[in-house]
């Protein structure tokens, strides 16, 4: 699934393309997702100005001149891509389910094989009460929202362990398996340890950590793993950077001796080095 870094890369290649333009037409190759499709998508949104593209946590969020805001979730296998309609398309897949043509002429369309995918509408002003929205913690790379302190406050008072824990969208959002992995054994700590047990100063670490490796995937496009690729077509490359994710058997980098291992978190795979992650 496509996790922060992912989802932002899409944020970033689609804000200059859309922000300030307009949807002429909105093409629903078929009338459900993982949802049904919003009945008055077109009828809502074609012809009215886009006035930011944003993400929140794991969502893309669109929001329109006339106080709507599309709520675009990427699912498993989602992919956008970003074409000018005066070049040559790529070939058409009987996955593109929605096709969107802007005022500038560029079509923008929604490639989902898994079809775990939604989009949904609501109004702007109401966003913020919906789930999940009202729900999620603040964001890792938002030092308005989050710091040290209040990183630590957050985490104090749970006795699951720091892997869930990070896993825990109400917590801190956007984290998925493959960043907190890396994170934590970046912040050499370990995914078993309960996260009540860090002091101020660790949860400092891994919370610079937590940015510092979100940093780097968006910086690389993100990481291809299964479908993920950019919208102009390339792969995310950070999964070359992997330290520990899906390196099992290999050495630690940190140590140089002791292999990293998988274990099995709450149906996730984790990887770590037992020796180094304490």
């Amino acid at each position: 699934m496509p996790e922060l870094p992912e989802v932002e890369t899409v944020c970033q290649a689609l804000r200059p393309v859309l922000e300030g333009q307009s949807f002429l037409s909105i093409q629903l190759n078929r009338s459900n997702l993982r949802y049904p499709f919003p009945s008055n998508l077109e009828k809502e949104l074609a012809s009215h100005p886009i006035i930011s593209v944003r993400r929140r946590a794991k969502y893309l969020l669109i929001d329109f001149k006339n106080n709507l805001t599309l709520i675009w979730h990427l699912g498993m296998s989602g992919r956008v891509i970003i074409e000018n309609v005066n070049a040559l398309f790529l070939k058409p897949s009987p996955h593109d389910h929605v096709v969107f043509i802007t005022s500038h002429h560029y079509k923008i369309t929604y490639r989902d094989p898994r079809r775990f995918g939604f989009l949904l509408l609501s109004p702007t002003q109401e966003l913020e009460d919906l789930r999940p929205f009202n729900t999620l913690g603040p964001e890792p790379l938002d030092n308005s929202k989050i710091n040290a302190s209040s990183f630590h406050n957050r985490i104090k008072s749970r006795s699951t362990s720091l892997k869930s824990t990070l896993l825990d969208q109400a917590v801190i959002a956007g984290i998925g398996n493959i960043y907190a992995s890396e994170a934590l054994w970046q912040a050499w700590l370990s995914p078993l340890r309960p996260a009540n047990t860090l002091i101020l100063n660790e949860a400092g670490i891994l919370l610079r950590e937590i940015q510092n490796v979100l940093n780097c995937a968006i910086a690389a496009g993100g990481s291809t793993l299964r479908d993920h690729f950019r919208p102009n077509g390339d792969r995310g490359y950070f999964q070359h950077q992997f330290k520990v994710y899906n390196q099992e058997n290999k050495l630690c980098s940190h140590c140089n001796f002791f292999p990293i291992l998988k274990l099995i978190q709450n149906g996730r795979s984790t990887y770590y080095c037992n020796h180094c992650q304490k």
